[in-house]
């Protein structure tokens, strides 16, 4: 269990770093670092992106959410994982 609550920090981790580099403009082609950061936090977002596609949104909830871009994905994958996260540790002393 602690191995896996290790690994969901790590991941909220790489979002976090991927949403700071896209907030202060450096680009994904700088070195191997940056595209590997921005490869696998774009991979980890993954689920969070289809599950808001999957919401029934109004057309003006969907442009808000277009506009927000990145950081909207981004956060909604940060809490899904702190939720996954809070769960692993549940009924534990």
């Amino acid at each position: 269990m602690n191995l896996l609550r290790t690994i969901l920090v790590l991941v909220i981790f790489v979002i976090l770093v991927h949403m700071g580099l896209v907030y202060s403009g450096i680009e994904e082609d700088l070195n191997g670092l940056t595209r590997s950061i921005y490869g696998l936090a774009e991979l980890l977002e993954i689920p969070a992106r289809a599950v808001i596609d999957a919401l029934p949104t109004s057309t003006e909830q969907r442009q808000n959410i277009q506009a927000s871009g990145i950081y909207f994905v981004g956060f909604a994958a940060i809490v899904g994982y702190f939720i996954l996260f809070l769960l692993l540790g549940v009924g534990r002393r």
